[in-house]
């Protein structure tokens, strides 16, 4: 039965208007769609597997071409050697242009990372990546207005050994492919974007191993695979959140690790315990609260029943704005256990360059551009992450939030995509980014330090440009730990970048021998306090 879900699901992707009534699909880009080095080009390459894949499931209804040629890429003026680089000037762009194909998929991007980095330092207008790739797309929507564009948005990763591997044009380059996508669907235009960079990484080393670029046959499976999938699936990305509809209403990202993620359920044990959660309860009955949860992008409106599970810091944050602002309070959750401030950031913020070409923050970049997944990666230097995400992730749910921008892309991201707007941010995080963890516990470097907390406040800022969000940092309480100098860090950035920190520590909060501080009300009541006094212009004694 769900085999025959899937041709029905795929069956709908285009409506071929030739004569045989096949639906056209063209492979463009360059030497990775062509299928350079592959013994056995035309049954190996990526746009012949899916060739098989969609002839298994919907015989004589598809027909793939593959328009690939090698060393392509998208800057019209671009030279390679004498030769005109860009794939618009290539016999194969005409070709497929005549051939008006109901689906489009490209891979471009890769051999552009050279003149890339021109966008940044002065040597190309900024935006002509993106000016050159929308033309491009132009070309073969005015050939068949009704054409399906599917595009890389995240390439395929370069291994080590490769002349870009471990540079930041890649992943500066993605943003602006999202951007791509973003702005033409906004326009009514039917496209989506393909992630090809994660199903790829797992096995980089043995899928490039080659020449560190090209796949083998495994690899161009994979890809065949991931596109195959992006056919079957209906479009997600740019979907309005649906806020709850007041005019009264205010929303709040509540964002963390375990101490933002923890739901009164777990500190309801003693009798005073039990106590404590029967007022927080009963005081929500009495107020409109409502909990988006990233992991499965439902709403929900809370209730003494369904909020126990839901983040304790948050829902009491909110109930006390609700209570104090009479407002409707929408709780954006994006948080998870363990998790460091990386995966909470795009991979464009870590490594974004300044106008000399040299990445603002190094030590984010280095662990970007690492190209491996969290559990791999030899610059993340909190040992406890690092090897706790491989151990737990066969049986610990929140472990998959681990790896680099994962938080970005499964919530942030989305929120930012929404366009729904929010009043603030409410960050409690920084166990994980703190310190060495190992013995004896040391501070991480400074240096690493500030660069983490500032991408961070840069990344908040950013989700949307008008009217940013107030960011209010709750700092590391007191503990048993080396956390001194990250207060001051903390401390530090938020007078810098007008962010409110709310100085945990001074006011005497947590448990010296337990990093999760079973009474969640002061921490709440704190950050309410510190809310209220950055939107009323005046900042109350808890935050500074």
């Amino acid at each position: 039965m769900k085999g025959m879900l899937m041709v029905a699901a795929l069956a709908t992707v285009a409506v071929g208007a030739w004569a045989d009534g096949m639906v056209r699909i063209a492979c463009i880009g360059d030497s990775i769609t062509y299928g350079l080095g592959l013994a056995d080009r035309a049954n190996e390459s990526y746009p012949a597997l899916l060739q098989k894949m969609l002839d298994e499931k919907s015989p004589g209804q598809y027909q793939v071409r593959n328009f690939g040629n090698s060393g392509r890429g998208i800057y019209l003026d671009s030279m390679r050697g004498n030769e005109k680089r860009g794939f618009r000037h290539m016999p194969e762009h005409k070709a497929a242009l005549e051939w008006k194909p109901d689906i489009v998929v490209c891979n471009l991007g890769i051999n552009d990372c050279g003149e890339y980095i021109k966008e940044f330092t002065g040597g190309r207008k900024r935006g002509q990546f993106l000016d050159d790739y929308r033309a491009l797309l132009e070309d073969y929507r005015s050939g068949n207005p009704r054409v399906k564009l599917y595009i890389w948005t995240k390439l395929s990763p370069l291994a080590e050994g490769q002349a870009f591997h471990r540079s930041p044009e890649p992943f500066l380059m993605q943003a602006d492919l999202e951007r791509v996508v973003e702005t033409l669907y906004a326009e009514g235009i039917d496209i989506t974007g393909i992630d090809m960079q994660e199903p790829l990484r797992e096995k980089m080393d043995e899928i490039f191993a080659r020449d560190k670029i090209h796949p083998n046959p495994e690899g161009t499976r994979i890809i065949a695979e991931t596109t195959f999938r992006a056919l079957l699936e209906a479009r997600r990305d740019g979907t309005p959140m649906l806020m709850a509809a007041t005019t009264r209403q205010e929303s709040w990202l509540c964002a963390g690790q375990s101490n933002m993620q923890k739901g009164w359920g777990e500190f309801n044990a003693t009798p005073a315990e039990k106590a404590r959660v029967k007022g927080e309860m009963e005081r929500l009955k009495k107020v409109d609260v409502f909990f988006w949860d990233f992991n499965d992008g439902n709403w929900m409106k809370l209730t003494p029943e369904n909020a126990l599970r839901k983040s304790a810091v948050g829902v009491s944050f909110a109930l006390r704005r609700a209570e104090a602002t009479g407002n409707l309070v929408n709780i954006l959750y994006v948080a998870a256990g363990g998790a460091p401030t990386e995966a909470f950031l795009s991979e464009q913020t870590m490594c974004a360059v300044g106008n000399d070409g040299k990445p603002l923050y190094p030590h984010l970049a280095a662990i970007a551009t690492n190209r491996r997944r969290l559990d791999r990666n030899d610059d993340f230097p909190c040992a406890w992450v690092a090897r706790e995400y491989p151990r737990r992730r066969a049986n610990r749910e929140e472990a998959r939030w681990w790896p680099v921008s994962a938080m970005y892309d499964a919530g942030i991201k989305k929120i930012r995509q929404s366009g729904d707007p929010i009043l603030g941010v409410l960050w409690y995080q920084g166990e994980s980014n703190a310190t060495t963890c190992v013995a004896p516990d040391r501070p991480t470097s400074r240096d690493y330090q500030l660069e983490t907390l500032r991408a961070l406040i840069a990344e908040f800022r950013g989700i949307q440009s008008a009217n940013p969000p107030t960011i209010i940092m709750m700092g590391l309480p007191k503990m048993n730990r080396p956390w001194e100098q990250y207060r001051e860090v903390q401390r530090q950035v938020c007078k810098e970048t007008g962010a409110i920190y709310v100085d945990t520590f001074a006011a005497g909060l947590g448990d010296m021998n337990d990093v999760h501080p079973r009474d969640k009300i002061p921490f709440a009541e704190c950050a309410a306090k510190a809310a209220a006094g950055a939107l009323s212009g005046a900042v109350p004694a808890a935050a500074n």
